[in-house]
């Protein structure tokens, strides 16, 4: 079976999402261990239960795919050499992809199958990873 060639916007969005893997399953980690210890000390009160870990699990793919989307979409866009297009573009796919994702929180949150702050968390890893990057690189 041959394998489709990757466009080179698909390698950069691949590209990006492989360096902030390790940070990813840090970041998960680090929340996995505080909620297992809220769990097991109860400082989580009764919301401890299994949706924090579905949440940190559906939070995990939504980011992934939401950063692969912005990001084929950007490296697409700039690969044209237009102005205004671009623009527009990713205003309306920022938009659609939000609106989505809302939609999708909302109707998960609202049948009780994640939580909603271990859904979020991970939507802000690429933020804290770039941040991190540019403080660790000197590049601020």
């Amino acid at each position: 079976m041959m394998m489709k060639k990757l466009e080179p916007a698909e390698k950069i969005a691949i590209t990006e999402l492989r360096a902030m893997l390790p940070f990813f399953l840090i970041c998960d980690g680090v929340i996995a261990l505080i909620c297992i210890s809220g769990i097991i000390f109860g400082f989580l009160g009764s919301s401890a239960d299994y949706t924090l870990f579905t949440g940190l699990v559906f939070g995990n793919i939504a980011s992934v795919l939401n950063f692969y989307l912005m990001a084929y979409a950007a490296g697409k866009l700039t690969m044209r050499g237009e102005n205004k297009k671009p623009r527009r573009f990713i205003g309306l796919s920022y938009g659609v992809r939000i609106i989505t994702l809302f939609a999708i929180y909302y109707a998960l949150m609202t049948l009780g199958v994640i939580n909603p702050v271990t859904a979020v968390i991970p939507l802000l890893y690429p933020s804290f990873h770039y941040k991190l990057k540019a403080i660790f690189n000197k590049s601020v």
